[in-house]
């Protein structure tokens, strides 16, 4: 028993040591050490109530004061050289005390995860963190012999600086709002300035007063210390939405806190910051001129471990600040001095990695090269910086955070684009285009493609064919688990609650619901636990494509003949940007300038989409315009003359009904098969073998529930029935009320396709749009409507889907509950509707890709369902003969043009478009 309490002992006076040491800043590794294992002796000590052993120290004590120790040590850490893999590691050890911990200590635990995440650039991780401690109740139960209780403050600070993080510096203030203002009740006056003798001597005459004081003293130095903390989030945000001053009015009322902690320079790089903002270069200069000694002298003393922490983790941005103030100074030799600073700010990101100040130091790079008329340097230096913002958000988010992301950071695309297009760098240009053009689904495509992947830590070198097997095992493991985990039980649950609400029209219950759904939905996607398992690849591989182009026919059989073309648009304020890429390695870029004409065109088919019936779909026709009057008239020759063209459109050129596209007055599909994909990096991930054994299964919805009846869905459902034979279904034909939702949600959930055999899925009904709800779109059958986000959720093993069903191609271009997903908190109350930017890819066509097609028949526009469920027909009758999916939709449109090739005709059936690589 004395053994037992002498440990206790040794443990708490070993606590005191390590704080104290903590708070002066110096190094702790020793002394954390010793705690832990001491902590662990003693909750490995019998606790028998009312028996003869018993701890001296309650175990939730001993849990909530090493698991405070684990925080500390990787988020105040001196050497922060720790990799992602040791980081796991050091959590996964802290694990063992959780079970002896309370919901408020574990509350504290996930917080200092969460700080550390944001300390190591994973915002989005720390989102999730915070999410699961808002969850936890907090106990407030008073510090056990002196822990620190608020080690990272509010929980309302860490959301607020991680969605600041992210780029939503609007929601981290209204995040912050309510939190200053209990701050400001309790502190009137402000936070409180340790270091000044006037605002300590209310606190000391309350230490001297007994009872309560000492407690209300210590509450209002608790208070002070997130107020302070507040104001330093706050301020950045104020920042990023324009308002230097007031972020600096911030800075100035922080920077007490920064001086009696003995780091100024945390304050003063802050201040530079805003002053460089305003356009003050001296002001900023003189205030850089002031830290430099810290980041600078590498033979000076101070080197405590907090200050050689800061030092290490903002030694990056000292330089990036440095060499904007260089440049904007435009002093002699401005432009040696930018690289100068760019190498310095290198050498500090090797030891703690920042993918975003990484990108703004290549971009400060790339100007300086650009300055000295070197444009190989430049070029690179944008490639770098275009793949270190890649790196910032590589895993989507949800709405929200992608297209705030790329909002934040356009500028710096654009800039790199616009070099692009002067030096006609035409991999420059594919990569950067591509990252503005639906980053986030060939991302999410990537993750439900790949069979092998690894973990973060490792490298392309590391990866061998004997782990294929071990890898693809945990992939699948990894999304199984995914798929049957609570999220997904409350996904379902919410989807019979709201439609249950509207069958009893309680309209406004089945909304809020149906915005709860689509929050949750965000939250399941960006947290999926198959992310750690994909390596980084380059956001866009010339190569890689090529090389794809190169083996298409062998890989294909049953293609067209010729050679197989990729052709990316990208709209740009002078004109259409178009990249083409050839199986030769080729690959060429140049703009082509828009006539008045074609700019009315455009704008005139806008307008006709926007009716409420539109009728002139047949945009070439009608307007008299071709492919050459959009892209340049050598890359226009150069697709008629290939047997296949992959094309990537943007912004209102996916509208377009590219099947009937014309060039030089006849049709192109004609002669060319044509495939649309989202960007040229998604190419090769909707690669499949149409090769094999090919299987059917057909619904047609003769009554839906919305919209008019299609009576002839169940003839032609029947027709071809009987023409491929029971051998080639796979299952009866379902038409009529068997036709519901729940069956169709049967075949997406019909698992993974199988090797060396082909299931197609055709589905023909009426679509239903909803253009303010990114996951609201979809497809009506008998009893109900199958939604998006209902697709999303779904694997299944039909790789080819013919959407006989109108709009399913439409993207949304809005979300007007403001896209506010779980891991952004509670939305606002009256929220503001976003524009989505990066041309999403959120059409229920690509909700078919992620589930597991390679190849989707759909349309953007209205279409007439007899012409469609006839051209439906057709795409089946040649891709049982034999022909690929691509170019079964190139002779089924040939087949209906020579029934008649007037706009009368092909305005009923122009917007039907191929989907795929193949």
């Amino acid at each position: 028993m004395g053994e037992v309490h002498n440990l206790a002992t040794r443990f708490l006076e070993l606590r005191a040591r390590y704080w104290q040491a903590a708070d002066a800043g110096q190094p702790t590794g020793q002394l954390f050490g010793e705690l832990t294992l001491l902590g662990r002796q003693i909750l490995a000590v019998p606790h028998a109530p009312g028996g003869v052993t018993t701890r001296p120290v309650e175990a939730s004590d001993v849990a909530g004061m090493v698991l405070d120790a684990f925080g500390r040590e990787l988020t105040t850490h001196r050497s922060g050289a720790r990799t992602h893999r040791q980081a796991v590691e050091h959590w996964a050890q802290a694990e063992e005390f959780t079970p002896h911990a309370t919901p408020g200590q574990l509350r504290a635990f996930l917080a200092g995860k969460a700080q550390y995440a944001l300390q190591e650039g994973r915002a989005d991780e720390a989102l999730a963190l915070v999410d699961q401690a808002t969850g936890l109740e907090d106990d407030a139960s008073p510090p056990s012999h002196g822990t620190p209780s608020a080690l990272y403050g509010d929980l309302r600070i860490l959301r607020a600086e991680a969605l600041h993080r992210l780029y939503d510096a609007e929601t981290a203030l209204e995040v912050l709002a309510p939190l200053e203002t209990e701050l400001a009740a309790l502190l009137p006056d402000g936070p409180i300035d340790e270091t000044d003798p006037e605002a300590m001597r209310p606190l000391a005459a309350l230490l001297t007063h007994g009872g309560n004081g000492p407690q209300t003293a210590a509450r209002l130095l608790q208070a002070s210390t997130v107020y302070f903390r507040l104001l330093d989030v706050q301020a950045a945000a104020l920042r990023d939405t324009g308002a230097p001053e007031a972020a600096e009015r911030a800075y100035l009322r922080r920077m007490p806190l920064y001086t009696a902690t003995r780091l100024p320079e945390a304050g003063l790089l802050q201040l530079a910051r805003c002053a460089l903002d305003r356009g003050a270069v001296a002001e900023a200069s003189r205030r850089l001129e002031q830290v430099a000694p810290l980041f600078e002298d590498t033979s000076a003393a101070d080197r405590t471990s907090m200050r050689a922490h800061l030092r290490l983790v903002r030694g990056a941005e000292y330089c990036r600040l440095r060499a904007v103030a260089a440049r904007v100074s435009k002093a002699d030799g401005w432009c040696d001095q930018v690289l100068r600073w760019c190498d310095r700010g290198a050498h500090f990101l090797a030891g703690h990695p920042d993918d975003a100040l990484a990108a703004d130091l290549f971009a400060e790079r790339a100007r300086a090269h650009r300055g000295r008329a070197d444009r190989a340097g430049a070029a690179r230096a944008y490639r770098d910086m275009a793949h270190s913002l890649d790196r910032v958000l590589r895993v989507p988010l949800g709405h929200r955070f992608d297209s705030l992301h790329l909002r934040h950071r356009r500028p710096m695309f654009e800039e790199a684009l616009s070099f692009a297009e002067e030096t006609a760098d035409a991999a420059l240009c594919a990569m950067v285009t591509d990252l503005l053009k639906a980053r986030d689904f060939s991302a999410r495509l990537s993750l439900a493609r790949s069979d092998a992947r690894n973990t973060p830590d490792a490298t392309a070198d590391t990866v061998d064919t004997a782990d294929t097997a071990d890898t693809a095992t945990a992939t699948a493991t990894a999304e199984g688990n995914a798929r049957h985990d609570p999220d997904h039980a409350e996904f379902a649950e919410l989807t019979d609650r709201i439609k249950d609400a509207e069958r009893h029209h309680f309209w406004e219950r089945a909304s809020r619901l149906s915005t709860e759904r689509a929050e949750l939905l965000t939250r399941i996607r960006a947290i999926d636990p198959r992310w750690h398992l994909i390596r980084d690849d380059p956001p866009f591989d010339p190569d890689q494509l090529t090389r794809f182009l190169a083996a298409y026919h062998s890989a294909a059989p049953g293609s067209n003949r010729g050679r197989c073309v990729a052709l990316s648009l990208y709209e740009r304020p002078e004109g259409i940007l178009a990249l083409l890429a050839t199986p030769d390695g080729g690959l060429r870029t140049d703009v082509r300038r828009l006539g008045d004409h074609t700019l009315g065109a455009l704008e005139a088919h806008q307008r006709e989409l926007r009716r409420e019936t539109p009728v002139r779909l047949d945009f070439w026709a009608h307007h008299g315009i071709g492919l050459a009057d959009l892209v340049p008239p050598d890359f226009a020759e150069e697709v008629t003359r290939s047997g296949t063209c992959l094309l990537s459109p943007h912004g209102r050129l996916h509208n377009l009904p590219w099947t009937v596209v014309r060039h030089r007055g006849g049709h192109v599909i004609r002669g060319t098969a044509i495939g649309v994909v989202p960007n040229l990096s998604s190419a090769p991930l909707l690669d499949h073998q149409p090769a094999g054994t090919v299987r059917a299964t057909l619904l047609g919805v003769d009554r839906p529930s919305q919209g008019e009846s299609l009576p002839g869905a169940r003839k032609a459902v029947c027709h071809l029935a009987g023409w491929l034979g029971p051998e080639r279904l796979r299952a009866t034909p379902l038409t009529g009320d068997r036709a519901t939702v729940a069956a169709l949600h049967s075949l997406l959930n019909s698992g993974p396709p199988v090797r060396g055999r082909t299931e197609v899925l055709q589905i023909i009904t009426h679509g239903v749009t909803a253009p303010g709800e990114p996951f609201g779109a979809g497809v009506a059958m008998a009893d109900d409507t199958l939604e998006t986000g209902q697709v999303l959720m779904s694997r299944m093993c039909f790789e080819e889907v013919l959407l006989t069903v109108c709009s399913t191609g439409l993207r949304v271009p809005a979300d007007h509950s403001g896209g506010h997903g779980a891991l952004s908190g509670a939305a606002p109350v009256t929220p503001r509707p976003l524009e989505l930017a990066g041309d999403a890819a959120n059409a229920m066509v690509h909700a078919f890709h992620e589930a597991g097609a390679a190849f989707v028949l759909a349309s953007p526009v209205p279409i007439r369902p007899g012409l469609a469920m006839r051209h439906s027909a057709e795409w089946i009758v040649r891709r049982f003969h034999g022909r690929a999916p691509l170019e079964a939709a190139r002779r089924a449109a040939v087949a209906l043009l020579d029934k008649g090739d007037s706009p009368e005709h092909t305005d009923k059936w122009a917007g039907i478009t191929a989907y795929g690589a193949r």
